[in-house]
């Protein structure tokens, strides 16, 4: 007689279910994003120094932990929205993963204490970066000020990683902050606009929805210019190699292009956003990898 199959059991699938959507909440795709930012602030701060590899990587996890935390935060307030949008009602809190939605508050609230008890720990600074980010990642959801507050919020784990390294907030820091905040309010501008009908019928009536593409095409354009200037500037401060105007630049170019995608009505909807958001995630990327490439070639130069 043939054994019957052996199939997983049943407290064991359901708490993969249950583990993976509590990791889910976190956001951990942007997660990561940020805690990449914040490596690479901490690792240009301290000129790509071996000696400080370990204060880089605690600060680091200290940034994983917060910016999990603040993501997790704002998925729990959004939860009544997400549920509206066909986009987001998968998410773990309106899909109903996550039964009692302040389970998920409570775990996101000890990511986000963790991470900032860390902070404080490393330094004064790092930890009140922490809790700016994570203030401003959770004031005045879905109002006009979203989304400089979620540059704020996107540039805290950048300051933070740099003040572990360098207390002493340069001009190199406060360029990268600003090129941050304005690259969020780029993106996630455009980002809006190819989702507008699901926005407007959950009841966002926020810009740029209220307005058609043609006539704020200007404004992603510009903001596209400004981000070419402030990533150069970025660059001079730091007094930067070639090779790091080079790579910028190159990407800068293709943010433009990406942007300007918006308009080619020809092109499909699928299309034009992900030519965008591939060119605007490249650009971001870009600009802290060659900072990083930059420390590392000073680096060994002097060495």
């Amino acid at each position: 007689m043939t054994q019957p199959l052996q199939t997983e059991p049943p407290v064991a699938s359901s708490l993969q279910r249950v583990s993976g959507a509590y990791w889910e909440v976190l956001k951990p795709r942007v997660t990561v994003l940020l805690t990449f930012l914040g490596a690479a602030a901490a690792t240009a701060a301290s000129g790509a120094d071996p000696s400080q590899s370990g204060r880089v990587l605690a600060v680091s996890f200290a940034i994983f932990l917060g910016s999990g935390g603040a993501n997790g935060l704002t998925n729990y307030l959004d939860r009544s929205l997400d549920t509206r949008m066909r986009r987001t009602q998968g998410r773990a809190i309106p899909s109903g993963r996550i039964g009692n939605p302040r389970n998920a508050l409570y775990w996101s609230l000890a990511w986000a204490a963790a991470g900032t008890a860390l902070g404080f720990y490393m330094h004064p600074l790092v930890g009140s970066a922490a809790v700016a980010g994570i203030c401003a990642s959770v004031v005045f959801r879905k109002t006009e000020a979203t989304h400089i507050l979620g540059g704020v919020a996107s540039a805290a784990p950048v300051a933070a990683g740099w003040l572990a390294m360098d207390p002493n907030a340069g001009m190199t820091m406060m360029m990268l902050l600003v090129f941050v905040v304005a690259w969020v309010v780029h993106h996630v501008w455009v980002i809006m606009l190819f989702y507008k009908p699901d926005y407007l019928q959950a009841g966002i009536q926020m810009f740029p929805l209220r307005s058609v593409e043609a006539r704020v095409m200007p404004v992603f354009i510009g903001l596209a210019m400004a981000l070419v200037m402030l990533s150069m500037a970025t660059g001079i401060a730091e007094g930067a190699r070639w090779g790091f105007f080079v790579i910028v630049g190159a990407f800068s170019v293709y943010n433009l292009w990406g942007t300007a995608q918006l308009g080619r009505n020809e092109l499909t909807h699928a299309v034009r956003r992900r030519r965008f958001k591939t060119a605007s995630y490249s650009l971001l990327c870009g600009v802290f990898t060659a900072l990083v490439f930059d420390a590392i070639i000073s680096s060994l130069a002097s060495g």
